[in-house]
C-alpha cells in the first residue's frame, strides 16, 4: 500500500481552512444566521428532504467514500440530539444490513484480496468473538464499521445477531457523535468540550489496553515489511 505523501495533509488544511473562511463571508453576504434555532429553521423549511437526504449519505457513505466520522455529527448539528441520533443509528443500520448481505453473496475471497492482510485480523477477531466484537467496533468512534461488516458477513454469524450488534453499537455511535454535532454551531461552550473529551477518551481509551497496542505494532511492521 502506497504511504501518503506528507505534503497532503498541509494541502488539506489549508483547503479546509479556505473553506471555512468562504463559507464565513459568504453566510455574511446573505445574511444568514449561525445558530441553533436559524439552522434548524432552515432544516425544517426543507420537509422530509432534508433527513430523506442525511439518511441515504449515511446508508450509502461507503460506496461514495464518506466516512462516518464526518457525517454523524452533522444529524446532531442539523436535527438535534435526539433526531441526529435515531437517524444516525438508522443509517448506520441499513448500511451495516446492506454490507452484511453482499459479503453474504460475494464470499470472503474478494474481502482477502481487497482489504488484504491489513484487516485479516478483524476477519478473525469477528469469527471468535461473535456478535460482540461487531457491537464494540461499531460503538466506537473510530472503530472500522465497514471492515467489521464485510468480515461478519463472510463468518458464520446469523442475521439477527449481527442486526442486533450493529443496533447497539450503532446506537452508541450515533449518540456520541450527535451530541458532538448539536454543541459545533457554538463551539468554545462547556457542552461542547465535554463531548469533544468524551470523543477523545472513548477513541483513544482501547490504547491503554497492552494487547491492543500489540495488535497496532503489529499491524504496523506487516505494513512496513510489505511495504519494503
Amino acid at each position: 500500500m502506497t504511504p501518503v505523501p506528507r505534503r497532503v495533509l498541509p494541502v488539506l488544511l489549508v483547503l479546509l481552512a479556505a473553506t471555512f473562511a468562504a463559507g464565513s463571508i459568504v453566510r455574511e453576504q446573505l445574511g444568514i444566521e449561525l445558530s441553533t434555532s436559524a439552522l434548524q429553521e432552515l432544516v425544517r423549511s426543507m420537509g422530509w428532504k432534508a433527513p430523506a437526504i442525511f439518511l441515504g449519505l449515511l446508508t450509502f457513505r461507503q460506496f461514495i467514500f464518506l466516512p462516518a466520522i464526518v457525517i454523524l455529527p452533522v444529524g446532531g448539528l442539523c436535527f438535534g440530539t435526539t433526531v441526529g441520533t435515531l437517524l444516525g443509528a438508522t443509517g448506520i443500520v441499513l448500511s451495516a444490513l446492506i454490507t452484511f448481505t453482499m459479503a453474504r453473496r460475494i464470499g470472503g475471497a474478494w474481502l482477502r484480496q481487497t482489504f488484504g492482510h491489513r484487516y485479516a485480523w478483524l476477519e478473525r477477531y469477528v469469527e471468535r468473538a461473535g456478535p460482540p466484537a461487531v457491537a464494540l467496533v461499531t460503538a466506537h468512534p473510530t472503530g472500522p464499521m465497514a471492515a467489521s461488516y464485510w468480515a461478519a458477513g463472510f463468518s458464520s454469524m446469523a442475521l439477527l445477531p449481527f442486526a442486533l450488534a450493529v443496533t447497539a453499537g450503532g446506537s452508541v455511535r450515533a449518540l456520541a457523535y450527535s451530541f458532538f454535532g448539536s454543541t459545533l454551531i457554538v463551539p468554545g461552550t462547556p457542552q461542547f468540550y465535554a463531548a469533544a473529551t468524551v470523543l477523545a477518551l472513548a477513541a483513544l481509551g482501547p490504547l491503554a489496553h497492552p494487547a491492543v497496542r500489540r495488535r497496532l505494532r503489529t499491524i504496523r511492521e506487516h505494513d512496513g515489511s510489505h511495504a519494503a
